[in-house]
């Protein structure tokens, strides 16, 4: 896999080329447009730290991508520990979706990558904290399901996003949606307290997906819930 990088007007563009085919459909799945056999993204060239975000890019994405398809083994702990670890003395609203909230709770998902929810007040301050670990911009969406988007990679892929849209919500709560977001729940993990959606939350999202192995998993735990 060969990363590579062009500005052009005004922007930086990611591109990937040279990759096992094996990976077109993750690239597709973190929403890289296909280029003329090669993935690429493109982000403003005026992004703050956007140098040192396509050196560990470059670093990185290899790992990532591996990680993203189970190719290789998952650290999620590890990403999870020091993303607390420095954000924990500092006053940013986050709260942590995906499978990763139900794995801390005790429910093994496998998860492939770290999802964490933000305010949008509080982008600038995030990306100051993390910017050494940033591989994309924070960045304002215009008008996806969250208003802001960007990533990071600490051992493991953590995607940033804010301010969920109330369509993810449609036609019923889901884990990273406004409904969630309202209703968070504290679970106490490796000596830090973490917001996490209720888990009948990620019981439909994964219904929705008929992730049908997800599905028993957490119906398993809500049982053992209510004995």
């Amino acid at each position: 896999m060969k990363i590579s990088f062009d500005e052009i007007s005004g922007n930086v563009i990611y591109r990937i080329s040279d990759y096992d085919t094996k990976y077109e459909d993750l690239f597709k799945m973190c929403f890289y447009q296909n280029d003329n056999n090669t993935y690429i993204k493109t982000y403003p060239s005026k992004s703050k730290y956007i140098e040192k975000m396509t050196k560990r890019y470059a670093d990185c994405a290899q790992t990532m991508f591996d990680q993203l398809g189970y190719f290789s083994i998952v650290p999620w702990q590890n990403g999870l520990k020091k993303f607390c670890e420095i954000i924990n003395d500092h006053d940013i609203d986050w709260w942590l979706t995906g499978s990763c909230a139900a794995c801390i709770r005790g429910i093994e998902l496998n998860p492939h990558d770290i999802d964490i929810m933000i305010n949008s007040k509080h982008c600038a301050q995030l990306t100051e904290l993390f910017q050494d670990y940033l591989i994309e911009p924070i960045t304002d969406t215009n008008g996806w399901l969250t208003k802001d988007f960007g990533v990071i990679f600490m051992d493991v892929r953590i995607d940033i996003a804010s301010d969920p849209s109330p369509v993810l919500d449609d036609p019923e709560p889901v884990d990273c949606g406004p409904f969630a977001k309202n209703n968070l729940e504290t679970v106490k993990w490796e000596g830090f307290d973490i917001k996490v959606p209720p888990v009948e939350l990620q019981l439909n999202v994964n219904r929705r997906r008929n992730r049908t192995d997800r599905v028993k998993k957490i119906e398993e735990y809500l049982k053992s819930c209510v004995k």
